[in-house]
């Protein structure tokens, strides 16, 4: 609920997910396809690869049980996972072993499953 601990903990990695992960992921895009070709600064992307690669290795290093916020999933653990797809399918740097058993736990979840085949 809002005003405990736990949603600050929930804020917290939201917002640092948002930050450290989805806005990097989205720079990489804009700078392949998103901005006008003119406006496009492609070596910007190894820099953003370098930068998703440190910010996997503390994320993975800070988990702590099987989802972000204690162990139940959170917003911040369906922004992750999503962004862990699209890092995979950017062909972004492989991420800790840490991170990869926590996205092959979420993708085996049944709701998972049924969101993918929309």
């Amino acid at each position: 609920p809002a005003g405990t601990a736990a949603r600050a903990k929930q804020d917290a990695w939201t917002f640092r997910i948002l930050d450290e992960v989805d806005a990097v992921l989205w720079a990489a895009a804009r700078h392949s396809f998103m901005l006008p070709e003119e406006e496009r600064v492609p070596a910007v992307k190894d820099s953003l690869k370098v930068e998703f690669a440190r910010n996997m290795e503390r994320i993975a290093s800070e988990m702590t049980s099987d989802c972000l916020v204690g162990d139940d999933l959170t917003v911040p653990d369906f922004l992750l996972a999503h962004c862990l797809g699209w890092a995979r399918n950017a062909k972004f740097p492989d991420v800790p072993e840490t991170l990869v058993a926590y996205l092959a736990r979420l993708q085996a979840r049944p709701a998972f499953q049924r969101a993918a085949e929309l």
